[in-house]
Parts: C-alpha cells; sequence; structure tokens
C-alpha cells in the first residue's frame, strides 16, 4: 500500500519576510529618531500664530483709544441764592439758547423787588414835585426881571426927555438929577434880577442832577433786583446738550454753585491715549481715522500733551468732517494717526513683544514647511498691526509671530 506524502513548504520563506518587516522597523525608527534630532523642540502648530512676509506699500502708523470730549464746555452757576423748585430738562436733553434749566426760588428776592418798584415810584412822584417848585420859582424871578427891564427903558426913555427938555430950560437941573438917579436905580434893580436869575438857573441845574442822580441810583437797584429775580431761571447760554445736572427739586443752592454743564454739539473734538513708545512719531498736523464703530471720521492731530501719565500721552485730534449722527460726549473710539508711508518694501504682522527700529530674533518656516529654525531680524518702521522688515527675511517667508517665551531659547522648532 502507497502513502502519499505531502510536500512540506519551505520555512525559509517565512523567515524572510520577518526579516524584511524587521529591517523596515529599523529603517522607520531611525528616520523618526533621525527626525526628531534635527529640532531641539516639538510644538503644537496650533497653539502658534504665524504670518507671511510681504512686500508692497507699507503705511506707518500707530494707535490709541480714547473718547470723544466737547472742545467748547461751559458751566451755568448760581448768581443768586434759592431753592431748586424745577428741573426743565435732563442730562443728555439738547437745548437752545435762552431754553429754561433750572428754576430757583426766593420769595425774600421777590419782596425787595417790589419795595424797591414802590420806592422809586415815590421817588419819582417827590422828584417831579420839586421840579415844578424850581421852575415856578424860576418863572418868578423871570418876570421880575422882565418888569426890572420894562423900568429901565420907561426911565431910558423920561431921562432922554428931561435931558432935551433942559437944554432949553423948561426942566431944572434938580428934575434932571432926580430922573437920571430913577434911571440908575432902574438899572441896578434890573442887573441884580439878572443876577438872581442866574444863580437861580444855576441851583435849578444843580437841584435838577441831584435828583437825577438819585433817581438813577434807585432805578439801578430796582434793575438789579430785577436782573437777580431774573437770574432765578437759569437758562441755556448756547445751543448745547445738557451732560450734567447736579441739583435736584428743593436743594438749597447758593451763589456761586455749579447748576449745569453745557457741551457744545457739534464741537467735538478726540482725546486719544498713545503708548508713550510710540509718541516720538507723532506730530501736529498728522492724519488721523477716529473709528466709532458705527462711522470712520477723518481729522487731524491739533496738540499732543507734553506729560506721561500711566505710560501714555494724549493726543487731541481736530475732525475736518461734519460728525456723525452716533458721535456724542465720552463716546468710546479708537484712533489710527498716519505717521508716513513707505514704498516697496518687506513688512509683516508685527511679531508680539517687538519694537522699532531694532534687531530681534523670528522662527522661520524651513523649506520643508516641517521646521522653523531662528533667524536673526532687522526691523525698521513699526505700526501698531504690522512692522518693517529691512534685513533677515524675503517676500513669502512664513515666520511666528506668537509669543515666544517658551521657547526662546531654542534653535530650531518641529511642528506637531
Amino acid at each position: 500500500m502507497d502513502i502519499r506524502l505531502e510536500p512540506q513548504k519551505p520555512r525559509l520563506r517565512k523567515h524572510h519576510w520577518l526579516l524584511v518587516l524587521a529591517a523596515l522597523v529599523v529603517i522607520f525608527s531611525g528616520y523618526y529618531l533621525w527626525y526628531l534630532g534635527q529640532a531641539d523642540i516639538s510644538v503644537d502648530a496650533n497653539s502658534l500664530v504665524f504670518d507671511e512676509v510681504k512686500r508692497g506699500n507699507f503705511t506707518f502708523s500707530v494707535r490709541g483709544t480714547g473718547l470723544l470730549v466737547p472742545d467748547n464746555i461751559e458751566w451755568l452757576s448760581a448768581s443768586v441764592e434759592g431753592t431748586v423748585v424745577k428741573r426743565a430738562v435732563k442730562p443728555g436733553h439738547a437745548v437752545k439758547k435762552g431754553d429754561v434749566i433750572v428754576e430757583l426760588s426766593n420769595p425774600r428776592l421777590v419782596q425787595q423787588l417790589a419795595e424797591a418798584q414802590w420806592e422809586l415810584a415815590a421817588l419819582e412822584a417827590e422828584l417831579s414835585a420839586a421840579d415844578v417848585v424850581l421852575a415856578s420859582s424860576l418863572q418868578q424871578q423871570k418876570s421880575n426881571l422882565l418888569n426890572a427891564r420894562l423900568d429901565v427903558e420907561t426911565s431910558e426913555l423920561e431921562f432922554s426927555a428931561r435931558a432935551e427938555l433942559m437944554k432949553t430950560g423948561a426942566v431944572s437941573r434938580l428934575d434932571y438929577n432926580r430922573t437920571r438917579l430913577v434911571l440908575d436905580q432902574a438899572q441896578q434893580r434890573m442887573q441884580t434880577h439878572q443876577h438872581q436869575l442866574d444863580k437861580m438857573e444855576e441851583s435849578f441845574t444843580a437841584q435838577r442832577n441831584a435828583h437825577s442822580a438819585r433817581l438813577n441810583q434807585h432805578k439801578q437797584r430796582v434793575a438789579i433786583i430785577q436782573q437777580q429775580v431774573n437770574d432765578l431761571q437759569i437758562t441755556a447760554t448756547m445751543d448745547s446738550v445738557v451732560l450734567e445736572l447736579p441739583p435736584v427739586s428743593g436743594q438749597r443752592v447758593m451763589m456761586g454753585d455749579n447748576i449745569a454743564k453745557l457741551a457744545q454739539q457739534d464741537s467735538l473734538i478726540a482725546e486719544l491715549k498713545i503708548p508713550e513708545l510710540h509718541i516720538r512719531e507723532v506730530m501736529p498736523g498728522q492724519t488721523v481715522i477716529v473709528d466709532t464703530r458705527n462711522n470712520k471720521i477723518s481729522g487731524q492731530v491739533a496738540r499732543v500733551d507734553p506729560a506721561v501719565i500711566n505710560g501714555t500721552v494724549q493726543v487731541d485730534v481736530v475732525f475736518n468732517e461734519p460728525l456723525p449722527d452716533d458721535a456724542r460726549p465720552d463716546l468710546s473710539v479708537d484712533g489710527e494717526i498716519k505717521i508716513t508711508e513707505i514704498a516697496d518694501t518687506l513688512y509683516v504682522a508685527r511679531p508680539l513683544f517687538t519694537q522699532s527700529r531694532s534687531e530681534t530674533l523670528l522662527y522661520k518656516l524651513t523649506e520643508d514647511g516641517h521646521f522653523f529654525e531662528r533667524v536673526a531680524v532687522q526691523l525698521g518702521q513699526g505700526s501698531a498691526n504690522h512692522i518693517q522688515i529691512l534685513k533677515g527675511l524675503a517676500a513669502g517667508d512664513k515666520v511666528i509671530i506668537s509669543d515666544p517665551t517658551r521657547f526662546r531659547s531654542y534653535d530650531k522648532l518641529r511642528l506637531n
């Protein structure tokens, strides 16, 4: 009986596959270890921020935040004492010149005005009566002077007639001399009346001036009290918006107390806070774009404050165009001051912690796209968001612009 024998598969082929697999593992492991050894540290790509170097026109500008504030502000103060009886408006209301803002009450002042007006009326009546008496006395004196003049003329006629008769001997010298004496006496009486009239006119003028002075004094007193009563109604001095209104109804206010703060709606400026590191580039006259979140307004730098407060410098901006409807006092705004524009230059999004006109170390993506290696870069002008590249990078290079604190001591990074 024949027994069939199955041919055995050669075990050498299985060993070959195991050897090949082991070789591949060794090669891959070696390559991976070699790949890992090319970088000093591995970094998660999602934790980094990148930007690409570009070439073109670079606008150098600085940014700051601030507020819209009125350029023309006026505080209304109380010129008299009084109690607040009515607040006609509230903060935020627009008012016209002459509109009542607050009404005060002062009964004592009103009573003083009434008494002063009564005194003025009595004084006017008294002075009118005195003028009548003086005018009557003056008229009587004028009448006396007129009679004296008539006596002089009569005496002159009689004296002339007796002088002619005396030449013919018809009149004695005694009668002639008597007539001459009468003429002299009449002339003296006329001169006396004329002198009395002149003195009376001077006295009348002086008394009239004194009366007028007293009358004007009382009128001025009445006018002052009347103005004080009018000042119980505090009115707007210009077309404006009410910013503050401290008094409340029933409050007693004293002379000089602030009543309302007004601001012209169309005279707003922007007060921007610029970091002190960037302020050296800012000068009056530079163009500014102010962003109100809803609109952008063009303006220019009007003033740069000489003082540094909390690391910032205040810059005042006036506007070159009408303000939009959403512009109002104390509105938060952002401002971009355009310093200059550089044509055909390299620039990149500003890496964190970099300064203008300095040298720094940045991490640039290698050509294979797996590593970032540290390179020295010379920086030029820097704006709020971008900075100029003078040396060390080329257009198209990709660099890390996020915080490099955790790996700044390594020369080469590997991305996961």
